[in-house]
């Protein structure tokens, strides 16, 4: 049995060009995503490639999840909306999440902006590795609005 995706729609009162600099800056990133202590950004061989980066995420006691990611698309509509699509994993066992894919949309409003995402992962360990996101996917879920 699969879980459903992820998936977090919130209005926020700001332009698009604000909440795309919000959420695809790193530094600015790490200042409201939870899942993410740090963010860094990998050179690009040219500016048509995607987008790689590494993060960290630090769950106390002097113990982090380090892992990749690629922002593999951008989409923007004559109405104004963008999207940025992303993939994303870590080879660490001891995270739950092995690898994953997801986007993240933005659609202009009379006040402001609607920001929604929708990602899935494929989770480690079986069956219970399966429980435990039970537990693990909708905090994951509130870590990734908690203060946009």
């Amino acid at each position: 049995m699969k879980n459903k995706p992820i998936y977090v729609e919130i209005p926020i009162q700001a332009t698009i060009d604000e909440v795309w600099c919000m959420t695809q800056k790193p530094k600015l990133h790490e200042q409201w995503d939870l899942r993410f202590s740090s963010i860094t950004y990998l050179p690009k061989k040219s500016e048509d490639d995607p987008q790689s980066f590494l993060y960290e995420t630090k769950l106390g006691c002097c113990v982090k999840v380090a892992g990749w990611g690629k922002s593999i698309g951008t989409h923007n509509k004559k109405d104004g909306s963008k999207t940025s699509s992303l993939h994303f994993g870590t080879d660490q066992k001891i995270s739950p999440i092995c690898e994953g894919k997801g986007y993240w949309q933005y659609i202009p409003t009379d006040n402001g902006t609607t920001f929604l995402t929708q990602y899935d992962y494929d989770v480690r360990y079986g069956l219970f590795g399966r429980l435990l996101d039970l537990f693990f996917r909708p905090i994951m879920g509130w870590g990734n609005s908690s203060k946009l």
